[in-house]
């Protein structure tokens, strides 16, 4: 990626133009996954239950020109604020009706929520990592499914998520700051510990209680593996840690959170879920990184590299949200969304080497080949899908509004699939992730527009008729 080192010294005595350029070139990768998320805004309407309830709930906040449901607790009143100011910008307040009600400015707050955080991501591991470490990261984490979806969903999870991802990241940057694991001004570790507590009063007014349990047991975790629980002090005495209790007192004194996160957590305990199910998430919204996994765990073990702090808190940080899932209301993929920015650092640093090609021939033929074998399998599971017609019926009625993108996708795929192994094959290691995440994301665009709106023309078609197979679809 050879990136720009944006913290030198140096950089000051740069030309305007100049900045402007390295700075188009440093963030390349959020700019182009910031045009397709502006690309993909208006291929669809509200899809969904969450989706359609949240776009009911701001189109009677609209109607009525208030700033507070008619129900306490039905959603996250600061997120439907953010879904209000650009719907009113948009000049749809007071205008249409609730079925009618277009869905693409309350995407905004998601699209937005994405990009702000990807930025912010990318820089945070320049700095604290490596620039290679960074670009990879961003990569894999703008090629995830489940990322790119809910970056364009009317849903709270992506906002939180990042919130809450950067409330984390916040907390590591003060703590490798404090132990000398990273260089920095005297007494900047102090910045980064209230910054944390901020983010993370601000995702326990969109999702409640859930936030600070996730914290709270990932802090502890990390702290015991590290054996250093006298870095508590340095997180509990700040002011971030105070304004962090003034924001939940205000919070719930204005009915601010959500009432069903409390119920979750409460009747949590009741609804264990199978591990099987994450399991299955997991492998599906990761692809095709999922297929690394194997080779990440024998990566961190072989090398030594879970002893680092660093490493163990990006373990943990991805861990904790899946395992504390399984008994707090999870039968949704989304749950454990905050967790894949750090695995995406991760195996940004198992594929780093090979990046840099600072590793065997042999080894990165074997990485090269993992990724070749993720598109090919995906090409030739769109290929039975939409040549042969395999599958079932719900799944057929899914694809049949677009058979075109997916042929064109099948097609994308087959050749991102021939260039990955074309590359393995010469073991150049460079192309590897940057191939794979490209070919996945112009996947992205064209089932993202074309694709979603056929989909949508032909669900809007049959909403009337009142289809059984349509309910079901939309759910």
């Amino acid at each position: 990626m050879d990136e720009v080192d944006e913290f030198s010294e140096h950089r000051e005595t740069r030309i305007p133009g100049q900045r402007l350029g390295e700075w188009v070139r440093e963030n390349r990768i959020v700019i182009l996954y910031g045009i397709l998320l502006i690309a993909v805004i208006s291929s669809r309407g509200s899809w969904g239950g969450d989706e359609r309830r949240i776009s009911d709930l701001t189109w009677d906040l609209l109607n009525r020109g208030s700033w507070s449901p008619q129900e306490l607790g039905e959603s996250s009143i600061l997120y439907l604020w953010l879904t209000k100011i650009p719907a009113a910008l948009a000049g749809l307040q007071g205008s249409g009706s609730a079925s009618g009600f277009p869905a693409w400015p309350l995407r905004l707050p998601s699209i937005l929520g994405s990009i702000l955080f990807l930025c912010f991501f990318r820089r945070w591991a320049s700095r604290f990592l490596q620039g290679d470490v960074a670009g990879l990261a961003t990569l894999i984490l703008c090629s995830t499914p489940i990322w790119f979806w809910q970056s364009q969903a009317i849903q709270v999870d992506l906002l939180y998520s990042a919130l809450l991802a950067w409330s984390w990241l916040s907390w590591l940057a003060g703590y490798l700051l404090l132990r000398r694991q990273a260089e920095g001004q005297e007494n900047e570790h102090r910045s980064w510990f209230r910054k944390s507590p901020l983010w993370l009063g601000l995702a326990f007014l969109i999702k409640g209680p859930q936030p600070l349990l996730f914290s709270s047991l990932l802090l502890l975790l990390f702290l015991v593996w590290q054996a250093d629980l006298k870095a508590l002090k340095e997180t509990l005495l700040n002011r971030g840690f105070f304004l962090l209790a003034a924001v939940g007192v205000t919070g719930c004194a204005w009915n601010l959170v959500p009432v069903p996160g409390f119920k979750a957590v409460l009747q949590g305990f009741s609804s264990i879920q199978s591990p099987w199910i994450y399991a299955e998430y997991l492998v599906r919204d990761l692809f095709p990184w999922a297929l690394l996994l194997p080779a990440l765990v024998i990566f961190l073990r072989g090398s030594g590299a879970h002893k680092a702090p660093i490493a163990r808190f990006l373990i943990l940080a991805f861990l904790v949200p899946f395992s504390s899932c399984l008994w707090g209301d999870g039968t949704r993929g989304t749950d454990p969304l905050m967790a894949y920015p750090f695995l995406a650092l991760l195996l940004a640093g198992l594929l780093q080497p090979v990046y840099v090609e600072g590793v065997s021939m042999g080894r990165i033929r074997r990485i090269g080949a993992v990724m070749a074998t993720a598109l090919w399998l995906a090409s030739i599971a769109f290929f039975a899908v939409c040549m042969v017609r395999l599958g079932g019926a719900g799944l057929q009625a899914a694809a049949a509004p677009m058979l075109g993108p997916l042929r064109l996708a099948t097609l994308v795929l087959a050749l991102g699939a021939l260039s990955v192994s074309v590359r393995c094959a010469n073991g150049e290691g460079e192309f590897l992730v940057r191939e794979t995440a490209a070919t996945v994301c112009v996947v992205f665009f064209i089932i993202g527009t074309w694709g979603f709106r056929g989909l949508d023309s032909k669900l809007r078609s049959q909403i009337n008729a009142k289809d059984p197979m349509t309910h079901q679809l939309l759910k």
